[in-house]
């Protein structure tokens, strides 16, 4: 966990001590001594040459909107020497400029989240050198974290913990080999308060079972056929001694299991006239669309987002709950125009939150749903869906959205959506395999 703290005096003692160390190793690998531009690389180096320890580094750690202004060379072993940044960048609003007596300074604000990599060259037209320097810009005040287990499975339990650490009297069970049905059931979870488990197919891990068991709970829902979760996993869970029923909810395909969770009259989706529409053929922005429909008790129906237009069922579906709103997630691509049109039929309003990939789409949905400023974040990767699935609920229930985001880096996008919601808390999803830790210092993809 890195702590990062608003007090000036303090700020990021850890933190700031492993940048730093970090930013000397990268500066001692990529410095180079000076050598004189117009002779080989085997000439020795003048006497008295300034050496690259005479240009400074900026600060390992930046908070975004913070002022830097520091001296970038020395004014008295550099004089003569021009100083220019050669390569990468430093952090946006950051400038590096001249002053009175020939020292270089780097000022500004910090105005964007990011890991950012520099090389400052200087030279006198005889002799030059460099220093490569490293910078992350940070949000104000935040603290990051990570919900991680050793697989999909033990991450699944350290989010469940989060949502109820005790005892839960309802449990929903579903596949984290696939993601359809456990995408059509994270929303619903999220209305009842109730965490959702996923397992293999086949078996179930005993540390699974450990914590079900540790759940005791009365009702079990377990969501999909048999071909997704096993009649062999649905008998060890009937084992339990707390537990009185054990309902499977299933169907057909995908998007039968989606409309007879929504309509169970005891373990499905609470009233509502509006509803979330998602395709079922990909995980992506099901998985953003997740938590403001679990905070809003709205249902999340997975349709053939590729289809022409609705079924009969599903259209059944609709009316039968009396929508008089939908929110489509995804573009015409991913939800079709139209399926859009069919829902214009019966609903009053309705609208679509897409962007230009999976990481702009959840950016564009957090903005949407969660204006102003909210206590946490959860950043999950957006090219896997087992760990965002659980995080769904607890987000749902915390009231936070889900960003997607690269294993290594957040899209520019993804970045300002955290910067404007300003959160106390980043909470990565999965271990690093899933989300590298150079994501735990927020870096910006180029």
């Amino acid at each position: 966990m890195i702590q990062i703290s608003p007090s000036p005096a303090t700020r990021r003692a850890p933190l700031v001590a492993l940048m730093t160390v970090a930013a000397i190793a990268i500066g001692s690998v990529f410095a180079t001594p000076l050598t004189a531009s117009a002779t080989p690389a085997t000439t020795p180096v003048p006497a008295g040459t300034p050496d690259v320890g005479l240009t400074y580094c900026a600060p390992a750690i930046v908070e975004l909107g913070s002022a830097v202004d520091f001296d970038a060379s020395d004014s008295e072993q550099t004089s003569g020497f021009t100083v220019t940044i050669s390569e990468g960048s430093l952090p946006d609003g950051l400038t590096i400029r001249p002053v009175t007596g020939l020292a270089y300074r780097i000022s500004g604000t910090a105005a964007k989240l990011g890991a950012f990599r520099y090389t400052m060259h200087f030279t006198n037209g005889i002799h030059s050198g460099d220093r490569t320097c490293a910078v992350d810009v940070v949000p104000v005040g935040s603290k990051v974290e990570r919900i991680a287990g050793d697989d999909r499975y033990a991450t699944g339990l350290a989010v469940a913990g989060r949502v109820d650490p005790d005892t839960a009297p309802l449990v929903y069970v579903a596949s984290g080999e696939n993601y359809p049905d456990a995408l059509s059931a994270a929303a619903i979870a999220a209305q009842r308060g109730a965490p959702l488990i996923l397992t293999p197919r086949s078996s179930i891990p005993e540390s699974v079972y450990g914590a079900i068991y540790k759940y005791a709970p009365r009702d079990i829902v377990v969501v999909g056929g048999t071909n997704a979760v096993s009649t062999s996993v649905e008998t060890l869970l009937r084992a339990i001694p707390s537990v009185s029923s054990i309902t499977r909810i299933g169907g057909a395909d995908r998007f039968e299991v989606s409309r007879n969770l929504i309509t169970h009259p005891t373990f499905g989706a609470k009233p509502s006239a509006a509803v979330s529409v998602v395709t079922g053929n990909r995980f992506p922005d099901a998985l953003s669309a997740t938590p403001p429909s679990g905070r809003d008790t709205i249902p999340v129906l997975l349709v053939n987002g590729d289809a022409s237009s609705l079924t009969a069922n599903e259209k059944s579906l609709l009316t039968t709950r009396e929508v008089t709103s939908a929110t489509l997630f995804g573009g015409e691509d991913t939800v079709s125009t139209g399926i859009a049109n069919d829902i214009k039929k019966i609903a009053a309003t309705v609208n679509r939150i897409d962007g230009s990939d999976r990481f702009v789409t959840s950016a564009n949905v957090a903005k949407s749903a969660y204006p102003g400023h909210i206590d946490t974040v959860y950043l999950a990767t957006g090219e896997n869906f087992p760990d965002a699935l659980s995080g769904g609920v607890l987000a749902a229930i915390e009231k936070a959205p889900i960003l997607l985001t690269r294993r290594t880096c957040m899209a520019s996008e993804v970045a300002d959506e955290v910067r404007a919601l300003t959160p106390k808390r980043i909470v990565l999803l999965g271990g690093q395999n899933v989300l590298d830790a150079t994501l735990e210092n927020l870096p910006v993809c180029s």
